[in-house]
């Protein structure tokens, strides 16, 4: 211990990670809550895991991320809030369920879920700015809470523990035990000589990087209206395109067929054909699956650190889109995911994943092709959230289900030096029984009657 504080080298995997970036999610909730009661259970966790409040730095010889752990941790610079003494409706229009598939342009409110958090990386580097920060917008007739957290410090899955070991304290429940500050990737970070590259990926080397670049600004000015909407699939909606997904397998592979797909894969082939109607071009494309390392390698718990895998399909035309079936578009997906996520491709995708981290570029191959990043938030059930224990009433019996606190949305943006584009995000389930996705699309794929805009009625 120096400097009241203690140095703690970012994980491998972290540093090796698209890491540039902070990651902002917000939930909006339908009654008011006390953001005393909010901050008092933030101190708590605070005081559990220091590592929320730690700065971000880089050591000035290795260059490596590393925190700065407080010894004694504070809320400074990490917990604000905010009261606006009207209706949540007169300062954010938020997305609302329908009883069909709908397509909205998504609002960014930040001035509303984190106006004071960081807006970049570089402010955590040289500021004096804690990781994390939480932020409470109350209203007379509901609640905004929004989280911040850099993408070096967290995956999803690490927002999801922050913000229900939050839920937990504040309905009286025990504190987490303390974070495990090891680092489980590091041993596969061990050199070990020359390691083959996974199933469709390669490190670039300069001349690769510099095409890639061009072809990635060239895109960038040909399709510059690039759009991020919510799209909300019902539940009747949801059921009836996996239904459709399991007929045309069963149709193709034989009534007893036991192949099987699931909601999420069948929603992500659906939103795949609206990304890509009919289209005569043979160009190459692949779809890139994050999946994470939580549900394979035994890590210690509560881990809130990146524990990202990344999946890719094998490659396939972009005309194959739109003229396979639902289901075998589907079924590409739950095949590539399965394959690549036993224990062997895991490690094997991961120690090559350490050993190239210091390679111009890692990137999925044919590097020249098309792409589309997918991720899935469904497992982490961010909706699913209690804050009983924040209403502003003291009265603490056992509520009826008018009276208790709602998720109503879950909101979700994220920062980074690029613009996202070609990605799509199954978002979260909704207590109705649908699911939220998004999508950062160019305008004009979201305006194609052939897919998108079918669903589009603003």
């Amino acid at each position: 211990m120096a400097n009241n504080f203690t140095v703690l080298p970012a994980g491998v995997l972290d540093a090796s990670h698209a890491t540039d970036s902070i990651i902002l999610c917000g939930w909006v909730l339908d009654k008011p809550i006390d953001p005393n009661r909010i901050k008092k259970a933030w101190a708590t966790l605070v005081s559990r895991w220091p590592l929320l409040v730690a700065r971000l730095r880089r050591d000035s010889k290795s260059e490596r991320w590393e925190y700065h752990i407080p010894s004694v941790p504070t809320l400074s610079g990490s917990f604000a809030f905010l009261n606006i003494s009207e209706s949540i409706r007169a300062h954010y229009a938020y997305a609302k369920p329908s009883e069909y598939i709908r397509c909205t342009v998504k609002e960014n409110p930040h001035h509303l879920f984190i106006p004071y958090g960081p807006k970049s990386v570089d402010e955590l580097i040289t500021g004096d700015r804690p990781l994390v920060h939480l932020h409470v917008t109350t209203f007379d007739d509901g609640s905004l809470v929004g989280l911040s957290t850099p993408h070096i410090l967290c995956d999803a899955h690490g927002v999801a523990s922050i913000i229900k070991a939050v839920c937990i304290i504040l309905s009286g429940g025990p504190p987490p035990p303390p974070l495990d500050l090891t680092d489980p990737f590091e041993p596969y970070g061990h050199n070990q000589g020359n390691v083959p590259a996974p199933p469709y990926w390669r490190a670039l080397n300069i001349v690769q990087k510099t095409v890639l670049y061009a072809r990635a600004i060239w895109t960038q000015l040909f399709d510059r209206h690039v759009e991020n909407r919510d799209v909300f699939f019902p539940k009747s909606e949801v059921q009836r395109i996996k239904s459709e997904a399991m007929d045309d397998i069963r149709r193709e592979h034989g009534a007893d067929t036991d192949l099987y797909i699931s909601s999420s894969d069948a929603i992500l082939a659906f939103c795949l054909k609206c990304s890509h109607p009919p289209t005569w071009s043979r160009a190459p494309i692949n779809i890139f699956y994050t999946a994470s390392l939580r549900n394979m390698l035994n890590l210690p718990q509560p881990f809130l650190r990146n524990a990202v895998c990344m999946v890719i399909t094998p490659t396939v035309p972009v005309s194959a889109i739109s003229s396979l079936s639902l289901g075998t578009l589907a079924l590409h997906i739950r095949k590539t995911i399965t394959a690549q996520t036993t224990e062997e491709a895991v490690e094997t995708w991961l120690r090559w994943r350490l050993a190239s981290a210091g390679k111009l570029r890692v990137f999925f191959d044919p590097w020249w092709g098309r792409y589309d990043v997918v991720t899935n938030w469904r497992e982490m059930k961010l909706m699913d959230v209690d804050f009983d224990g924040a209403l502003a009433s003291k009265d603490d019996h056992v509520r009826s289900e008018s009276e208790r606190v709602k998720c109503v949305y879950m909101w979700g943006n994220g920062l980074q030096p690029i613009a996202l584009r070609n990605w799509i995000g199954i978002w979260a389930d909704d207590p109705s029984g649908g699911i939220w996705t998004s999508a950062f699309m160019p305008r004009r794929t979201w305006n194609d009657k052939r897919g998108y805009g079918r669903y589009t009625f603003e």
